[in-house]
């Protein structure tokens, strides 16, 4: 009797394990449905860049050659390639550099008008008197005078206006940093020359206070007068009105849509409250690259920069390059090179076989809830699995009811959850995802996969090695799939967004993977006392510290936070391995953690392997890490993946080889000495 209970029990053990699988298929099919059908064919349409220049740099590079005008200037940047200009908007300062203008304070006013006049009477004008405190801006172009006027009035500056002589006078109470930073429209004049040489226009606005519906409809009137207008920027660390009044945002939309031109973003140049506009504005926007400023002078070879920005385009859903000179300090020595390195950017995006023209957004999409559900069901059933795997030295074969209670009511939560906050909830289960499935393929085929016998073969042994190995990589091929297409959204894609957790999933596997084998040793709890009662050893203690500190150097590197970790040599290697490949594998996936997951697999774990063991884990960490970077086309990533793979696994063979010869070489001196 009790024989028939236990083959009872282990079917319906065995059932659980089927069930879970399916789910997880299911949840497989969908993220293949949502990757493949949905998101791959949206990101091969998008191959048109465009090649914008600033404004501002190009007038410079005009204003210091002599017999050059700015006509002329663009003229010179179409022919090398450009397409477009970014354009901020003006402030006091430009329009009197422009000569467009002349700002002076009323005191400067009155010391002139002294040498004329001789009364204080006589500093009246269309009975406005002249203040000592106040900005007195001249000019005799009505469109200039009219713009300026209408934005500081609408922007609450108070403005009075008047004649004086062949002058068209605009008085205001100005502090000296509003005159450095309050925005009073573009110049349209010579925005038009541009447009007319096919110059696509793309204005950065400032941001101002207070905003109100007044001034905002008032500075989107002057914006939507640029001709050949494609997009709108912002200036400032925040977009108009500070990015955190929702109300204000939900004004700054209306006003965009209103446009009827996408936002243009910088990339790592984050702006408070951009997301939350993105979002009210369906994800229409539109990504831009730059070397900064700052960084220019450091690209002093320029196939590293092209490499930058081929980089961007190829793997960061980035459409426009912005492209900033250099030598802006002697303007006349650097115009040619400057317009020799527009055309060299430009020869080298098509050599890529993108297109130079007017890029597009997006199309904004959204995956149904239903699929959505299913994605995380897998997710759910997988963590099950492994928390099944985790408490079997504890219930043995009881594991079946609280797996089955707890699945059940994940799956409850989840729908609640996706529909409750639908981002939070998917940005949760990506990161479970991570965990999960890093964690269990490496546990199932280490705990449960078949063992070579001592007589077979050494090739038929390293063929059962590589084919378990592969079952892991799949494993996590599967979470990756699933964590993608759990962030597959336009949102995420245009790094609006991001996957939650990089730091946690990078190291919450290798602490789940150690702990659960050791709990699954017979005498866990022997081998733990016994460390605990041991003496330390000083090579024990060094191998310690050794290995916290690779561990603490892993966390450092993860994500993007810290470029700087990145040594010159890496910096070649990678570049080498970009050019050889198309498409770079990730060092500690080919180098590091497949090789390491591969030779543990070939010998057989053992707990004294528990460090090696916890190194190759990082590989399948690295494999779902991997295509969290949504913004990076599906495509590059799975490139990316199988040349990790193929590499890794011959990295990993020809290290077994090594080793095989090494233990040969060692057993026969052994057997030598013993003799």
């Amino acid at each position: 009797m009790s024989d028939k209970k236990q083959i009872s029990s282990r079917e319906r053990q065995s059932w659980l394990k089927w069930l879970a699988a399916a789910v997880i298929l299911a949840g497989f099919i969908c993220s293949l449905w949502i990757n493949l059908g949905i998101r791959a064919p949206i990101e091969a349409k998008d191959d048109t860049i465009g090649l914008i220049v600033d404004f501002d740099e190009l007038k410079r590079l005009a204003d210091g050659s002599y017999g050059i005008e700015f006509s002329d200037m663009l003229r010179k940047a179409s022919l090398a390639g450009a397409t477009g200009l970014a354009i901020r908007e003006r402030i006091l300062s430009d329009w009197e550099i422009a000569g467009d203008v002349t700002v002076i304070s009323g005191s400067q006013l009155i010391l002139q008008l002294g040498t004329k006049y001789t009364s204080e009477v006589d500093y009246m004008f269309d009975g406005i008197r002249v203040v000592p405190s106040k900005t007195y801006i001249l000019t005799k172009d009505p469109l200039v005078f009219e713009q300026i006027f209408s934005l500081l009035d609408a922007k609450k500056r108070y403005p009075e206006s008047f004649r004086m002589e062949r002058y068209m006078v605009i008085a205001a109470q100005l502090h000296s940093s509003e005159r450095a930073t309050l925005g009073l429209g573009f110049p349209l004049a010579q925005l038009e020359e541009a447009a007319e040489l096919g110059f696509e226009i793309i204005p950065r606005l400032r941001s101002w206070q207070p905003l109100t519906p007044e001034s905002l409809a008032e500075s989107f009137r002057w914006t939507a007068m640029i001709p050949n207008l494609v997009g709108i920027g912002f200036n400032d660390t925040t977009v108009p009105g500070g990015g955190t009044d929702p109300d204000i945002q939900d004004l700054l939309a209306s006003k965009v849509k209103e446009l009827g031109k996408p936002l243009v973003s910088f990339e790592f140049y984050d702006q408070i409250g951009m997301p939350g506009l993105m979002m009210r504005l369906d994800n229409n926007l539109l990504r831009a690259h730059a070397i900064a400023e700052n960084e220019i002078r450091n690209y002093t070879n320029f196939q590293d920069a092209m490499d930058r920005y081929s980089l961007a385009v190829s793997e960061r859903n980035i459409r426009y390059i912005f492209l900033r000179f250099y030598g802006l300090e002697n303007p006349a020595a650097s115009m040619v090179s400057n317009m020799e390195l527009i055309a060299d950017v430009r020869e080298g995006l098509l050599a890529t076989g993108l297109k130079l023209g007017s890029p597009k957004p997006l199309p904004d999409f959204h995956v149904s809830k239903i699929l959505t559900f299913f994605l995380g069901t897998g997710v759910i059933a997988a963590g099950g699995w492994l928390l099944a795997l985790a408490l079997a030295p504890f219930f043995k074969e009881k594991w079946r009811l609280p797996y089955a209670i707890l699945v059940a009511f994940g799956f409850v939560v989840w729908a609640g959850l996706l529909y409750i906050a639908p981002t939070m909830s998917r940005k949760l289960l990506a990161l479970a995802s991570a965990i999960v499935f890093s964690s269990l393929g490496v546990l199932l085929v280490i705990l449960y996969g078949p063992k070579a016998p001592s007589t077979q073969s050494r090739s038929k042994h390293m063929i059962r090695a590589i084919l378990q190995f592969i079952i892991v990589a799949l494993f996590s091929f599967v979470g990756a799939m699933i964590t993608s297409a759990l962030l597959a959204d336009p949102s995420f894609m245009l790094k609006m967004n991001s996957f939650i957790g990089v730091k946690v999933a990078h190291v919450i596997p290798l602490i789940l993977v150690a702990c659960i084998l050791l709990l699954r040793d017979r005498d866990w709890f022997g081998v733990v006392s016994g460390i605990a009662k041991s003496t330390i050893k000083v090579w024990q203690l060094l191998i310690g510290l050794i290995i916290l500190a690779g561990l603490v150097l892993y966390v450092i590197r993860t994500g993007s936070d810290n470029p700087d970790m990145v040594t010159g040599l890496e910096l070649r290697v990678r570049q080498m391995l970009d050019n050889f490949l198309g498409v770079r594998p990730r060092t500690k996936e080919f180098l590091i953690g497949h090789p390491l997951m591969l030779i543990l697999i070939y010998f057989g774990y053992r707990y004294t392997m528990l460090p090696v063991l916890i190194v190759g884990v990082i590989g399948q960490i690295s494999i779902i890490n991997t295509y969290t970077h949504i913004h990076t086309p599906l495509l590059i990533s799975l490139q990316r993946s199988a040349h990790g793979l193929w590499m890794g696994i011959v990295i990993g063979v020809i290290a077994i080889i090594i080793l095989e010869w090494l233990i040969g070489i060692i057993r026969k001196t052994i057997e030598k000495y013993a003799s």
